[in-house]
């Protein structure tokens, strides 16, 4: 089976303009969770961009991002938890702090990564919401992954 050669744009990074519409959605989200402003949706577009993020760049799974993907996923799921409890969706400075970092790797990404990295990771986040209905949980990829790696056979 052949491969469909990609495109001179699905080869540079994403348009300026898009990535200008794309980014401010996440900071929004936060600033507004920051103030106790949130909502379901917001605590989502956050979800959505820390996937996005983490599958975009298979390198960045190995430089340390690893663990800050893992903290602010856990940061988002408590405020969940929180609002479910409290009915308020609210986080707290040491939880906007790893938030910020994923946005921060999320913008570079946005400016220097191929279309076609950023297509395939949206892709990838759409198959995954589709089969398990739910987002990913990173915490049990890891898991996953290091009971594999540690001589596990691996189950299909």
């Amino acid at each position: 089976m052949r491969r469909t050669p990609l495109t001179r744009e699905q080869l540079l990074p994403i348009a300026a303009g898009k990535a200008r519409t794309l980014s401010p959605k996440s900071h929004l989200a936060l600033a507004a969770l920051r103030q106790g402003h949130g909502n379901e949706d917001l605590v989502s577009e956050l979800l959505k961009t820390l996937y996005l993020t983490f599958f975009a760049n298979e390198a960045e799974r190995r430089n340390g991002l690893f663990e800050t993907f893992l903290a602010a996923e856990r940061a988002l799921k408590a405020c969940i938890h929180y609002a479910v409890a409290a009915d308020e969706w609210r986080l707290d400075a040491s939880q906007c702090e790893v938030i910020e970092a994923v946005l921060r790797a999320y913008d570079a990404q946005l400016a220097s990564l191929p279309l076609h990295k950023i297509e395939a990771a949206n892709l990838q986040l759409g198959r995954m919401l589709e089969k398990k209905g739910s987002f990913p949980d990173l915490a049990a990829t890891q898991e996953s992954a290091l009971g594999r790696s540690g001589g596990e056979a691996q189950t299909t």
